[in-house]
């Protein structure tokens, strides 16, 4: 086998494999610095209207999200503490879903703000910009 034709075998080959420019060894990289998790939460538990926080990241298949529940204070508008709860998760770990729910007065208050009633990572950017965010939530929808 001539050199120039074993030049190129080797160079398909290694293209075909993904170790070519632009290939990916798993999930892109932040383009930040993501919030830890515990600051994360210790900031919405500091959140005007918030009595307590009972929120993880959960990485199960096939979605890794940040799920759980914030008790709010009577009186408290829910929405807004809700709205500023995704907002600062927006900080947290790139492209993760959110499914937080809000209990006040032992009821139960879906946040219903985001477009399709969802928090996948589409319907967040949607609603907080591009992540990282700085952990305000927009003006009313």
């Amino acid at each position: 086998m001539s050199r120039r034709l074993l030049l190129v075998v080797v160079a398909v080959t290694w293209l075909i494999s993904g170790c070519g420019a632009g290939a990916s060894d798993g999930p892109e990289r932040p383009e930040y610095t993501p919030v830890p998790d515990r600051e994360l939460f210790s900031h919405i538990a500091a959140l005007p209207g918030v009595q307590a926080v009972d929120i993880r990241y959960d990485d199960t298949w096939p979605e890794s999200k940040y799920r759980g529940e914030i008790t709010i204070e009577s009186g408290a508008d829910p929405q807004a503490v809700l709205d500023a709860t995704y907002a600062l998760l927006r900080q947290g770990r790139p492209d993760v879903a959110i499914s937080v729910r809000g209990v006040q007065d032992r009821t139960s208050i879906s946040f219903d703000l985001l477009d399709g009633r969802s928090g996948i990572p589409a319907n967040l950017e949607k609603r907080y910009g591009p992540q990282p965010g700085d952990g305000t939530p927009p003006g009313s929808p």
